[in-house]
């Protein structure tokens, strides 16, 4: 299931546009336009989508990232700090962002093993990578990148020591 981001026909406000293999909906949280038909699971999925990009509704803000660059994020932090085959491939994503030279560099192959939610919250990175040029540790999440190296590269650590 992949959601984009199409223009409301009744509003003009941007819309999410739902495409599943042959279900196709849009639905726009600015009017309440709703064309198509999905099953329970994807409108939970798509829910999930709208709340992350009109902001959590629980009171986290960030000064520079938006609603859904603070929960794509902190969603792949969380991730990164789990253990899974997935949490590797992410703290590989995020890790060569802190610094490919001593960390590694994230193999595009890597994508093909992650389920789409995290693809997503990937490309919303580096989309606001691409407009800021920061590194995380200024954005406030340097224990949270530490705590991620102590995990998947504790060798690096012992080297600084």
């Amino acid at each position: 299931m992949n959601i984009y981001h199409s223009t409301c026909p009744s509003c003009g406000n941007e819309a999410d546009h739902l495409m599943d293999g042959n279900a196709i909906a849009v639905r726009c949280v600015h009017c309440g336009y709703w064309a198509g038909e999905l099953s329970e699971v994807q409108e939970r999925r798509l829910k999930r989508h709208q709340d992350r990009r009109m902001g959590s509704g629980n009171g986290e803000t960030h000064s520079i990232l938006s609603p859904e660059e603070y929960w794509a994020l902190t969603y792949l932090i969380r991730l990164a700090k789990s253990d899974t085959g997935q949490s590797a491939r992410v703290a590989n994503f995020l890790l060569s962002w802190w610094n490919s030279a001593s960390c590694g560099a994230f193999a595009l192959t890597d994508l093909w093993g992650l389920d789409d939610e995290i693809t997503q919250a990937m490309q919303v990175v580096i989309r606001f990578l691409c407009q800021r040029q920061v590194y995380p540790d200024t954005l406030g999440f340097k224990d949270d990148f530490q705590a991620i190296i102590q995990q998947w590269r504790p060798h690096l650590l012992e080297e600084e020591a």
